[in-house]
């Protein structure tokens, strides 16, 4: 096996879970070339992967369906690749691998054109999580290949740069970093409930000043939690806001923070990726099946009482957050 196509039209935390697997397959095989198709939107996150030799970047539909068939085919038939790995259900990937007569295709059994794998597995039949689930497919790929946790570099330089910004922000060494990214908006905290958390800091002896960030897509949700802020007239904590960064400038930031409160979304993967101890408001339905960090990683975790098929996560009191916020500094 030389050359190996990985699919994944999944969410950039999906992602970043996956970039653990790429690590382990090109461990077991030092001179393996990964090319990497995903959301256009992703590309520039996994880019500077050193594991990832290519990415091809799709422009996805609302369903999901990368635009350009058969431009996409042409590019892989042209890669001439020895496998295919699909690590969601995708039935375009089926097709493209049978059409460039990859001969190892691997995936999803359960899906429309799954027959043209000549490797797969049923999704979520027994495995715990989506995490161990990838490496099960990965298994059908390179026996024996090692789990491992994804692991992110940390820029020294931009880290450095970006220290030296929020110094003149007035902005000390020592601050939470409170990311409030999230793929879909029932996932986010509400905004009277943040305040109320910021209100509950004084009581709780919270000292150090919260900064807030956000990524693409969500600056309608910081625009109106600055007003918020603004409104509430709040004396402590000290409370700062930073513009939509990239990626990588969202993991040197990750780095800095002495601690980070993120919701079930990328930045919790990012922040276990490199260390970083690391708060998650986290919907119920993953309290017991797809949890995949843990104390290791320096991962702690809330969990919502919402019903089981709701992502909210806005029955979790202030109270509980601010006390387990003192707990962890």
């Amino acid at each position: 096996m030389q050359k190996i196509l990985i699919v994944s039209k999944q969410s950039l935390g999906d992602i970043i879970l996956q970039t653990g697997i790429l690590q382990a397959m090109k461990a077991a095989h030092p001179r393996l070339q990964i090319a990497l198709a995903c959301d256009e939107k992703n590309a520039p996150a996994v880019r500077a992967h050193p594991d990832i030799t290519e990415v091809i970047p799709l422009q996805l539909k609302p369903n999901g369906q990368a635009v350009g068939f058969f431009s996409v085919l042409k590019l892989i038939r042209a890669h001439q690749f020895d496998v295919i790995l699909s690590f969601g259900r995708d039935a375009q990937a089926c097709a493209w691998g049978f059409l460039a007569r990859i001969k190892v295709r691997v995936g999803v059994r359960n899906q429309p054109l799954g027959f043209f794998l000549t490797r797969s597995l049923r999704e979520h039949e027994t495995e715990l999580n989506s995490f161990e689930f990838y490496h099960k497919l990965a298994l059908l790929v390179t026996p024996q290949l090692d789990l491992q946790f994804p692991a992110l570099a940390v820029d020294k330089k931009a880290a450095a740069k970006l220290r030296t910004s929020l110094f003149k922000q007035k902005i000390p060494r020592r601050f939470i970093l409170w990311h409030i990214g999230a793929s879909l908006e029932e996932k986010r905290y509400p905004v009277f409930q943040i305040i109320e958390t910021l209100r509950l800091f004084k009581k709780k002896r919270i000292s150090l000043p919260v900064l807030f960030a956000g990524g693409p897509g969500d600056d309608a949700f910081i625009s109106e939690l600055e007003a918020a802020v603004n409104r509430s007239e709040l004396k402590s904590p000290k409370v700062f806001f930073a513009d939509g960064i990239e990626f990588h400038a969202t993991v040197s930031l990750l780095s800095l923070a002495h601690l980070v409160i993120c919701n079930d979304a990328a930045p919790r993967h990012i922040a276990a990726a490199i260390g970083k101890k690391s708060l998650t408001l986290m919907p119920r339905h993953r309290r017991h099946s797809w949890q995949v960090y843990g104390e290791e990683q320096k991962a702690y975790f809330l969990f919502s009482d919402a019903p089981v098929d709701s992502r909210a996560v806005d029955t979790i009191e202030p109270a509980e957050i601010a006390g387990m916020i003192r707990k962890l500094l």
